[in-house]
């Protein structure tokens, strides 16, 4: 029973949680007016032509949309804006270089990106050659027994300096929410599960995999045969995970698809050649000179014949 709730009923529930929050979020993130032009920039906006730009400038102030695509793919796969990171201090006037949280940051995705991609062994028959060669590439094979990945043990060590982070750094424990704590935590619990499971207690892996391709098929019978042949350590590490699922969409962690509709970073800073015209004001129809000249036009004359000069008014 506990391997039918567990295997079969909470996976389905935490995916379509899963796909209709992010479908949710995707058309109201899509639907909601961007009155201001506010793209977040460090560089020389493009204006006259003898102020020379950079092509650091041409990328972080883009002009273009084929400049504002380059940068989202570096803020993407680069963390652009987190490179810039620095800390000011009141105090003594001065900054400080904080770049570490953009190397904890880039551990921790691609570590991430890393683990899902050799996830997808167990979700995909036959496996892929390259998600092959990259578990080939990133387990110390021949050299520890049973081999380790490079990933898991990482983006561990990741999550507890970013976790650490909030705890002993004022600033950041000032603005922490228990959300930020609680996301952290729980993708902690998930990859230790994991890591538990592969250098400790074993399980099941062929009887895991025809469980997962089975509720992909949604072959319900066959999976629930496969959910009742497998160790509870299992369970452990995959209802963490199918509750990280359904929290997903209404995290912070939704950033991952936010990023895509952020005007900060999708719109080109062009607002000295292009109009930027905000979509919350109401319509409106302007008139003509000669109507203005009908409504006014004893006091235009008047004006016109006293030579367009004003006199104080008499107090």
């Amino acid at each position: 029973m506990i391997g039918i709730i567990f295997g079969v009923i909470i996976p389905y529930i935490a995916f379509a949680i899963f796909v209709v929050g992010v479908v949710y979020k995707f058309i109201y993130w899509a639907k909601s007016a961007v009155p201001l032009k506010i793209p977040t920039t460090s560089g020389q906006q493009k204006s006259l032509k003898f102020i020379k730009r950079t092509i650091y400038d041409r990328f972080d102030s883009p002009y273009t949309k084929w400049e504002t695509a380059v940068r989202m793919i570096l803020e993407i796969f680069a963390f652009r804006s987190l490179l810039k990171n620095t800390r000011y201090y009141l105090d003594r006037l001065s900054q400080r270089d904080a770049r570490w949280l953009w190397l904890f940051a880039i551990l921790f995705h691609y570590c991430l990106l890393l683990v899902l991609i050799r996830h997808t062994k167990f979700f995909l028959e036959p496996v892929p050659s390259f998600v092959e060669m990259i578990s080939e590439l990133e387990a110390f094979k021949g050299v520890f027994i049973p081999s380790v990945y490079v990933s898991g043990v990482t983006i561990i060590a990741a999550l507890f300096l970013l976790w650490f982070r909030r705890i002993f750094l004022s600033r950041e424990r000032c603005i922490s929410l228990p959300s930020d704590h609680f996301a952290l935590l729980l993708l902690l619990a998930i990859v230790i599960s994991g890591n538990v499971m592969r250098y400790f207690i074993k399980v099941d892996i062929s009887a895991v995999k025809g469980l997962l391709l089975s509720l992909m098929a949604f072959n319900i019978p066959q999976a629930v045969e496969f959910a009742n042949s497998i160790e509870p350590m299992f369970y452990i590490h995959f209802a963490l995970g199918s509750f990280l699922l359904a929290y997903f969409p209404f995290s912070k962690l939704m950033h991952a698809g936010g990023i895509f509709f952020s005007p900060t970073r999708n719109m080109p800073n062009n607002n000295r050649a292009e109009r930027h015209v905000n979509p919350w004001n109401p319509p409106y129809k302007g008139i003509t000179w000669q109507e203005y000249y009908e409504a006014y036009k004893d006091q235009l004359d008047e004006i016109a014949e006293s030579g367009y000069k004003v006199k104080p008014e008499v107090l």
